[in-house]
């Protein structure tokens, strides 16, 4: 291993990316900077993306698939387990990290660039934020993306289906309303609401966790867990919780797993991930323990009200799933702290 101060080792979650990366000090370390555009979103599958830049010469591209995002930007990711790990600027050769595989946390404050999404959920003043995101500009000094964003978020779709989408196209569905059929399944408590080292997630009571407002929305959480940060690339992993039969094509059949270009890595025995081997969004997180009810990748969904999807989805504000396993305890706390302050301000004052 190089013992630069500036060197940091990185993988994903199936180690097939697993290199030392050097950081480039000519950038300002200090700041986490969040992108929520809707390349980001759409590529990755979560609510934001963000990168640190790398010096020259450059990481080791060879196990990794090449997304050609457009004619500026390139990503990479594992081909094996689906991990963005690295973004090229195609004008400057520039190469960027993404942070969610560094296994050491660089040291800096997190710092949000973006009204809405996940920044929304992000407490702090002025001298604390930054709207610059350094890929999004890159794209809009080359070509000019705006119009582009907007095809993406104008997918064709009704008030009765909420559309879920990635970048290139090649996984597309679609979520229903709850049903009958939603309250069907059996699943454990998550550690989102029984946090698992403090007690059992037993769910002996059978409650429909996942069912929220009177069984009209779904459950979306955020999670920080190891698995999930390796697997992204990203640090905070935000899950729809969604009843496998409210899943449906376009053509209104049931979730086929494998269909278009999905592909699924089994990341323990029984546990299950799928992401878009083109451009490398992920997608599902499911188990055999609840088969019935399945985790979404909340940066996908195409709501006309927004990111959050609110009229949809329900977001759980009291904790981050496993925040106990975050490398950046610093980010997550502030993350916990500002999504329980957003979840009083939407409470009726009149309750």
């Amino acid at each position: 291993m190089a013992t630069d101060a500036m060197t940091r080792p990185i993988s994903c979650l199936c180690g097939d990316a697993a290199q030392d990366v050097l950081l480039d000090s000519a950038y300002d370390l200090s700041t986490l900077n969040l992108c929520h555009c809707v390349d980001c979103r759409a590529i990755t599958g979560m609510l934001y993306s963000s990168y640190y830049f790398l010096q020259t010469p450059g990481p080791n591209l060879d196990r990794l698939q090449k997304y050609q995002q457009s004619d500026c930007i390139s990503r990479y990711f594992c081909r094996t387990c689906g991990a963005h790990v690295f973004a090229r600027l195609e004008a400057t050769g520039k190469t960027l990290v993404a942070d969610g595989v560094l296994l050491e946390k660089p040291r800096r404050l997190a710092e949000d660039t973006r009204d809405g999404g996940l920044s929304s959920f992000l407490p702090g003043d002025a001298k604390q934020t930054t709207s610059a995101c350094w890929l999004d500009a890159e794209q809009n000094i080359c070509n000019g993306h705006a119009e582009d964003n907007n095809k993406l978020e104008e997918q064709g779709h009704g008030f009765h289906r909420l559309q879920a989408r990635c970048h290139c196209g090649g996984i597309e569905f679609y979520i229903t309303p709850p049903d009958s059929n939603s309250a069907k399944p059996w699943s454990p408590w998550p550690d989102l609401i029984v946090p698992y080292h403090l007690a059992s997630p037993e769910n002996v009571e059978d409650v429909k966790w996942w069912l929220r407002d009177g069984n009209t929305k779904y459950l979306v959480g955020t999670c920080a867990c190891r698995s999930c940060r390796l697997a992204s690339g990203f640090s905070i992993q935000s899950w729809a919780f969604i009843p496998r039969s409210n899943i449906i094509s376009g053509d209104e059949k049931s979730l086929v797993y494998g269909s278009g270009t999905m592909q699924q890595y089994e990341s323990r025995p029984g546990i299950y991930r799928e992401f878009c081997n083109r451009c490398g969004a992920t997608v599902f997180w499911h188990c055999q323990e609840r088969p019935g009810v399945v985790d979404v990748s909340a940066g996908l969904l195409r709501a006309r009200s927004g990111v959050k999807a609110e009229e949809w989805l329900e977001w759980a504000t009291e904790r981050v799933s496993f925040k106990e396993m975050a490398l950046d305890q610093e980010f997550i706390e502030r993350l916990e702290v500002g999504l329980k302050n957003w979840g009083e301000s939407k409470k009726d004052p009149n309750t």
